[in-house]
């Protein structure tokens, strides 16, 4: 294992709103989905002109929730970055919403970018069994995140699971 988790960390914080690419899966392999999201954003990121911050988001999206028109079960990769609103969206790229509140959050982090990476799924276990353990529910967002100006190595994934107190 060439890759280090954090213990999870509950953080509050506002609404995410985010602009992007996603690309959408085809069977059960992400792996050309994320490689399309990740190219077709990077190829438009000059655009995105009211961006907050330097870091760049990676989440399984279903299109549906902003897209009525797409069917409920299509599932997508989306890369992007969070915004101070949509009004200056560029034609073309996705937007989506995370509401605020609480999250808890682990990082995973290695001596190459790859390692890194490798480490997301099991952060993603990690904190699916920590919520059940302390009595919450998933909310309505799970990703990734890596901060392009931040010196590199080690390689960071930032990946934060909103939460929801358990309804008894």
């Amino acid at each position: 294992m060439a890759y280090r988790l954090t213990e999870p960390e509950v953080i509050e914080r506002g609404p995410y709103c985010v602009v992007g690419v996603y690309a959408t899966i085809e069977g059960d392999n992400e792996d050309p989905a994320w490689g399309a999201a990740s190219t077709g954003y990077y190829s438009r990121a000059g655009e995105v002109r009211n961006r907050i911050g330097d870091a760049v988001l990676g989440f399984l999206y279903r299109p549906h929730r902003d897209d009525l028109s797409i069917p409920e079960a299509t599932r997508a990769c989306f890369v992007g970055v969070e915004v101070a609103d949509f009004s200056q969206a560029p034609e073309g790229m996705a937007t989506t919403r995370f509401s605020g509140g609480k999250f808890v959050t682990v990082q995973s982090s290695g001596d190459t970018e790859m390692d890194a990476a490798m480490g997301v799924g099991e952060a993603v276990a990690t904190l699916e069994a920590w919520a059940k353990q302390h009595g919450f529910d998933e909310g309505d967002s799970c990703f990734c995140f890596s901060h392009e100006g931040r010196p590199k190595p080690p390689y960071v994934e930032h990946v934060q699971m909103k939460i929801e107190a358990r309804n008894a």
